[in-house]
């Protein structure tokens, strides 16, 4: 085999690489491996319950199975088999360690399908994939280290991209099969029969998965198809550079996938927004939204990938200079991802966290006679609102449980009276107001608690719209006090919590929350019978809630540390704290404001983990604490694994004061409640 150093200029005339007739039959068994497969995989997919359910990234709006992947594998695997137990002209030990490679990719992906993982064990196993392959590789080539490094990176970054790319039917399939016949030429142009072998083999076997995944009831690569279609091509078109092939002819048919990628990528973390999250931001999916199907979407991708490997034959033949091709397949690049705007869909704007300023809104009238005896909870089967209901039956009143409705909202409605408006007009309202007849208080506990999710129709409908909703019906069913039980988390992280209307929202959630604040004030301008009063609640725990327990076991790991001596005020309260001030501001007949802090239960941020954990936490300097929150915040606007853990820590190490106007009104219970929740944890006894 005629190896040589990295940037090696190609063999050019005719083409000097044959393809045996054993390789053929290598090529073709491979090819019905992956075909036939999938007829015994079904029912062992189904057994394991390895389903692809519709998320915000998906395409496809039934449950569907997943795991195909593991045919194409098959047929890989089989064919290096094959060529390895039977050495020819194929470079045998090439083909083992790229097969090695190929087959610990998939792994990763094949766990990532049935159970799950975390992003950093997703990351260093796609890592060890990149290093597996190109160590060897470097190794047999003479490659530096440097160079061994920046391709194993190079091989982790192009699996993560063929799986953000697989989501729509036949894309993964039509790119395999488009990229391997790219390579097999390069091999046959160059006298590398292994790339001419390795091109077919990923061509065959995700050629012939494809009748399975566009034909009903379909079938998924799942990520240990995309984790192989990624590792292959990654680890072939290395392979290939190592062993001195045109480095543009390599790369031009991965272009379209690398630019639809990048681009993506570029907008996502130049808005700010979490470049790990489900989305559908990507070009190819932006085109199934102007209304083309998803074979047509594939097709479409095909094409310019085609069109990108003719551009770096071109160069391969040397019929044009290298920078040509580049321009040529830039412009490719170029047009591809201006298609969506040539079919007149662009996304939908970010919405902007800061919100506009609102008129302070009036005080609830004063009620001396008033005695609720008849409740109504909205959202009671939540944590919040059974609590409540619960609390309010042993107390011997009159409880009704109702459902929150169901609504979706755009995330870009941000005015107040035009939310309310939408309010208005929900079609389940006759029934909502039935449901709130001949009760004196209804309390909203609906919403969607979700603190790390993204902007969704889903999320402000349920805690932006839904708030608006329910004081309308209230009111038309003569429904005397309307209570809504938002969050503190719409101030932010300010130094102080107070009743303002002065947010600071710094998530979807907490944005969400702020609107259905706002929503709910200005349709209680409109009300003529019922008192609006918005509770903000603090950090609730409770027994059975996952939040405390977690909590608690962070109070006992080495992590457990607060900023200085720990003495700052905490907003970490009980879920009896917030049931027994909900209903003591239900019955008041006294002066109330239109919205209210959950008392302060006296806690600090020491006395929190000293409850949890009966140890004394760490103390770190505020300096540092401040610096590492200041830090963690800029990665968490990309990353919201870490922006949830970035709001934790704040929380721990600098707590938050707290600011109410009715303090001597509505004291807080004992901080025993709190201290006897933390002690005993998260689980319900």
């Amino acid at each position: 085999m005629d190896s040589g150093r990295f940037g090696r200029r190609p063999c050019r005339g005719p083409p000097r690489a044959q393809v045996s007739t054993f390789v053929w039959w290598t090529i073709a068994v491979a090819g019905l491996v992956s075909l036939a497969s999938p007829l015994f995989l079904g029912t062992i997919l189904k057994r394991h319950a390895v389903v692809d359910h519709p998320s915000l990234r998906s395409s496809h709006s039934q449950p569907t199975l997943r795991g195909g992947g593991i045919a194409p594998l098959l047929g890989y695997l089989a064919a290096s088999a094959m060529v390895i137990a039977r050495p020819s002209d194929i470079a045998v030990a090439l083909v083992a360690v790229i097969a090695v490679g190929v087959f610990l990719a998939s792994l990763v992906g094949l766990a990532e399908d049935v159970r799950g993982l975390s992003v950093l064990v997703r990351a260093m196993g796609q890592l060890v994939v990149g290093l597996v392959v190109a160590v060897p590789l470097g190794a047999l080539t003479g490659q530096s280290w440097g160079a061994v490094l920046f391709f194993a990176v190079a091989i982790m970054s192009y699996v993560n991209v063929a799986n953000f790319m697989d989501g729509v039917n036949g894309i993964s399939g039509l790119h395999g099969a488009v990229v391997g016949i790219s390579y097999s030429f390069i091999g046959v142009l160059t006298a590398m029969p292994w790339l001419t072998f390795l091109g077919l083999v990923i061509s065959a076997v995700f050629a012939a998965f494809l009748p399975w995944n566009l034909t009903r009831p379909g079938l998924f690569l799942g990520d240990v198809g995309s984790y192989l279609l990624g590792a292959s091509i990654a680890s072939v078109g290395v392979a290939a550079i190592f062993y001195g092939a045109e480095p543009v002819a390599v790369i031009a048919p991965l272009a379209v996938y690398l630019a639809d990628t990048s681009f993506t990528l570029f907008r996502r973390l130049r808005n700010g927004e979490p470049v790990l999250r489900s989305h559908r931001m990507h070009v190819y999916q932006r085109l199934t939204e102007t209304g083309l199907s998803h074979l047509q979407v594939s097709a479409i991708v095909t094409l310019f990938s085609i069109a990108t490997s003719i551009a770096g034959g071109l160069v391969l033949l040397a019929l044009v200079p290298a920078w040509t091709g580049l321009i040529l397949i830039g412009g490719l690049c170029a047009a591809f991802l201006l298609l969506p705007r040539f079919r007149g869909h662009s996304p939908e704007p970010r919405p902007h966290m800061a919100l506009g300023s609102l008129d302070p809104p009036a005080s609830p009238l004063m009620r001396p006679r008033f005695r609720p005896t008849r409740w109504a909870i909205v959202g009671a089967s939540g944590f919040v609102g059974d609590a409540l209901a619960t609390q309010l039956e042993a107390r011997g009143f009159d409880v009704r449980r109702i459902p929150g409705p169901r609504v979706r909202m755009a995330p870009r409605l941000d005015r107040a009276e035009e939310i309310s408006d939408v309010a208005v007009n929900y079609p389940g309202m006759a029934a909502l107001v039935t449901s709130f007849q001949a009760t004196d208080v209804v309390v909203n506990a609906a919403g969607l608690a979700t603190p790390d999710a993204p902007h969704t129709y889903e999320l402000y409908g349920a805690n932006a719209l839904v708030p608006a909703i329910v004081l309308h019906a209230a009111d038309r069913a003569g429904v005397e006090r309307t209570i809504h039980i938002s969050s503190a988390a719409v101030q932010g992280n300010r130094a102080v919590l107070d009743e303002t209307m002065e947010v600071l929202p710094f998530s979807p959630y907490s944005r969400s929350k702020a609107l259905g604040e706002r929503a709910f004030l200005a349709a209680g301008r409109a009300t003529k019978n019922s008192d609006a009063i918005v509770i903000r609640a603090t950090s609730v725990q409770g027994h059975g809630r996952s939040t405390t327990e977690t909590l608690r076991t962070i109070s006992r790991s080495p992590m457990a540390s607060v900023a200085g001596d720990g003495s700052q005020p905490t907003v970490v309260s009980s879920i009896d704290g917030l049931v027994d001030f909900v209903i003591r501001v239900s019955t008041s007949n006294e002066s109330l404001g239109p919205v209210m802090l959950q008392p302060w239960e006296g806690l600090s941020a020491g006395d929190v983990l000293r409850a949890a954990s009966g140890t004394e936490p760490l103390h770190l300097p505020r300096w540092l604490c401040r610096a590492s929150l200041f830090c963690a915040r800029q990665l968490g606007r990309v990353v919201p694994e870490i922006a949830g853990m970035t709001r934790r820590l704040e929380m721990m190490w600098m707590g938050q004061g707290q600011a109410s106007a009715f303090d001597s009104t509505f004291p807080a219970v004992p901080r025993q409640h709190i201290e006897t929740i933390l002690a005993r944890g998260g689980v319900r006894t």
